[in-house]
């Protein structure tokens, strides 16, 4: 865990910018350039320009892409009970946490081919695993070769579920969303990303 923070903390902003300049156009969903639907019923898929914490726990300090210094104010002061917002042209939204996401412009909107809730070792706790269609397990595929170590968050109704590290694991179309998840919550989150 340790490395991974390193790696997410240490990301350059300006590799990112430059990734994010080119990604987000011809995906299967999307490639309009604009940040999409504030809200979307359609589960999407949108690069992490920016996370902030507030109150982070010890060993979780403001993991992910840091906020240039000419936003922490904005996303310190954001208002998580609020409608998700644009902000100097991406999309502003918050986890069940509190943390603050910057996303980019959706990679992939729906794409989800299944969701199947599973158990972890012994069951007390579960995961989703989602496997993507054709289409966007392409561009993810592509995503994976082009920013390798970005963040990616998984959006659903206007909150960031959960934001996962593009890895090469990722390249056979399929991710696992972790959390505090047991049998129900896990088996409601595979039925709202596939709804």
């Amino acid at each position: 865990m340790g490395a991974v923070r390193v790696v997410r903390i240490l990301a350059p902003l300006v590799l990112l910018a430059g990734v994010l300049a080119g990604c987000g156009n011809g995906s299967s969903s999307s490639g309009s350039g604009d940040t999409g639907p504030a809200v979307s019923s359609t589960v999407q898929f949108r690069l992490v320009v920016a996370r902030y914490t507030q109150d982070p726990a010890p060993g979780q300090e403001q993991l992910g892409p840091p906020p240039q210094k000419d936003m922490v104010d904005t996303m310190k002061n954001y208002d998580c009970s609020s409608k998700p917002a644009v902000v100097s042209g991406v999309l502003m939204e918050c986890d069940g946490s509190g943390s603050v996401y910057l996303l980019n412009t959706p990679l992939v909107t729906g794409g989800v081919a299944s969701a199947t809730p599973l158990p972890i070792g012994g069951g007390q706790e579960w995961y989703v695993k989602v496997t993507f269609d054709d289409a966007a397990a392409s561009t993810l595929s592509k995503t994976v070769d082009s920013a390798p170590g970005n963040d990616l968050a998984v959006v659903l109704n206007g909150e960031v579920v959960t934001a996962l590290i593009l890895n090469a694991s990722m390249k056979d179309g399929h991710i696992g969303i972790t959390g505090d998840y047991d049998k129900a919550s896990a088996t409601t989150l595979a039925h709202e990303l596939t709804a």
